[in-house]
């Protein structure tokens, strides 16, 4: 059974646009060059990839009863020559403060996330790649 998804994207000027959802959130789109108001529909999906991982990633770190002291992804994506000028390669630099969480189980918890959960990453024909850097210091065993 499908789960279908909508919004609608809406022209405000030039190239501005607002999309909204049927529950009335909304993001602005932006491709002008200067005064912008938003992303750019690629800066989007870039930072679409990352929130998703980031979901899970901070899913399995709360089913392991760690506390998540801070969290963030630094994302870069190479996009092909010529149109459209999809992305090719993203790599993604996960950096978590997790006080407990092992380097190990902190890029299983990313590489499930990034290739195996993330259905954004999973839409996208574009290589994937990831390292974890952890800001606690290593639990001792």
């Amino acid at each position: 059974m499908s789960n279908t998804k909508t919004t609608t994207v809406h022209h405000l000027v030039g190239k501005r646009f607002m999309g909204r959802t049927p529950d009335g959130m909304q993001v602005m789109i932006d491709g002008e060059e200067r005064a912008k108001t938003g992303m750019n529909p690629m800066e989007i999906l870039l930072n679409a990839v990352g929130a998703c991982a980031a979901f899970d990633v901070v899913e399995m770190i709360r089913k392991r009863r760690l506390d998540l002291v801070s969290y963030r992804i630094e994302l870069e994506g190479d996009r092909a020559d010529g149109t459209p000028a999809f992305f090719t390669d993203i790599r993604a630099h996960h950096v978590i403060d997790a006080p407990g969480l092992k380097q190990e189980m902190a890029e299983r918890f990313v590489d499930l996330a990034m290739n195996k959960y993330c259905s954004v990453a999973g839409s996208l024909n574009a290589s994937l790649s990831f390292d974890v850097e952890l800001l606690h210091a290593p639990p001792t065993d």
